[in-house]
């Protein structure tokens, strides 16, 4: 296929510049039936739909009933109502107010020209006017105006997909919510607390904590699911669904990890997702533990003073087929403090693009050590919000503690 030549693309766009706005309806206002009848003549060989008037009131009785119109081309000096007026009652009108107006107006004006602008009129045409100018100008504004309306319909259409995007993101924070534990079990070999922080409306974190054996054993999970969103509230149910499925078939975490891994894998295509179980058997006094590429559990040995971490090593869930979880086991103490977080914790960042670091979570708990476990992540968090300042969290943020009772 031959290509069109620069004469060819010119040609086509003198036509594009020229060609007048289809279906357009105008309205002229002008006392003079002369200029109405040859501007109106002028227009609708344009093909465009021609209303007149003969002053402002007949106008803004003819605009009550015709909604349709998108120009007013009129007069400034009229009896009854003259152009200024006219002008005046449009743009104070919501109805009107957006429509174009093209002031007529005769040499050495200046003062009226003046005070059209003010008012707000579009542009103004000077007696006697040259047609081919007038022509020019009413289809400029007219494109002009339509893309104004294509781009405010635009606007509007984003708004109400903004306002689903909401309400959405709302129902799946209502859902996320209700997965969370609204009470934790309670006993006297241990207690509970946790807090939870997403940073949008719905974030990617989960706990969850389960009673087994009749009451004898505790089990903890924390859980963090690549990503934000809706998409990680679909991940974060699938977490919990495969947790509750695993967790009371067996008492040993690599297991229950194990069989959350196969049920990510079958469900899930893009994302993963970082766990630590462990399970408190309060009768032997042992805590059984297992990692799927979580960060490490934070131990306050209260009776002797001492801070350590669990560190069990293996990948994370729902990417790999064919992952080897292994459990480690901690005999527990009496006031021994258990501390489980997700990495938005520590690698919060203030303006100064510092980390909280896992060694201020350390010293927090350390110095909180006569506290309750609730006082203890409170402070936590009293102190993550005093580091950021103005900053917000970057990334979800739970923690969870449990504390050994006598």
């Amino acid at each position: 296929m031959a290509s069109a030549s620069p004469q060819d693309e010119r040609s086509a766009l003198s036509r594009t510049a020229t060609a007048p706005v289809e279906n357009a309806t105008l309205l002229v206002v002008d006392d003079d039936p002369d200029i109405l009848r040859v501007v109106r003549f002028y227009l609708a060989k344009q093909n465009y739909t021609v209303m007149t008037a003969e002053n402002g009131q007949e106008a803004l009785a003819f605009l009550a009933v015709n909604p349709a119109v998108e120009l007013i081309l009129s007069d400034v000096m009229m009896p009854e109502m003259n152009g200024l007026q006219l002008l005046e009652r449009v743009r104070k009108n919501p109805m009107w107010s957006e429509i174009p107006v093209i002031l007529i107006s005769a040499e050495g004006e200046t003062s009226k020209k003046i005070a059209g602008l003010n008012l707000g009129a579009d542009d103004f045409i000077t007696k006697p006017f040259n047609f081919d100018e007038l022509m020019a100008r009413v289809r400029n504004h007219l494109r002009l105006r339509r893309l104004q309306r294509e781009v405010l319909t635009a606007n509007e259409l984003l708004r109400q997909q903004n306002e689903r995007f909401l309400e959405d993101l709302e129902a799946a924070r209502a859902v996320q919510q209700a997965m969370m534990p609204s009470e934790f079990p309670q006993s006297p070999h241990y207690r509970l607390a946790a807090s939870y922080l997403p940073v949008e409306r719905v974030g990617g974190d989960f706990f969850d904590m389960v009673e087994l054996d009749g009451g004898r054993k505790l089990g903890v999970l924390v859980a963090d699911v690549c990503g934000h969103g809706i998409a990680a509230a679909f991940i974060t149910a699938m977490t919990k669904i495969s947790f509750r499925n695993a967790c009371f078939t067996t008492s040993d975490p690599a297991k229950v990890l194990d069989t959350m891994n196969k049920a990510l894998n079958a469900n899930i295509k893009n994302g993963y997702v970082t766990a630590f179980y462990g399970v408190l058997d309060t009768e032997r006094r042992e805590f059984a533990y297992a990692s799927g590429g979580h960060p490490p559990l934070l131990v306050h040995r209260r009776s002797e003073n001492r801070l350590f971490d669990l560190q069990p090593q293996s990948t994370f869930l729902g990417f790999f087929d064919k992952v080897k979880f292994s459990a480690d086991l901690l005999p527990v103490l009496p006031g021994d403090r258990i501390v489980f977080y997700t990495d938005g914790l520590y690698e919060s960042r203030n303006r100064n693009d510092e980390y909280f670091t896992t060694a201020r979570v350390a010293e927090n708990v350390r110095r909180m050590g006569e506290g309750t476990i609730h006082e203890v992540l409170d402070g936590v968090l009293k102190d993550l919000h005093t580091f950021l300042g103005e900053r917000s969290v970057s990334d979800d943020v739970t923690i969870v503690g449990l504390d050994i009772l006598p």
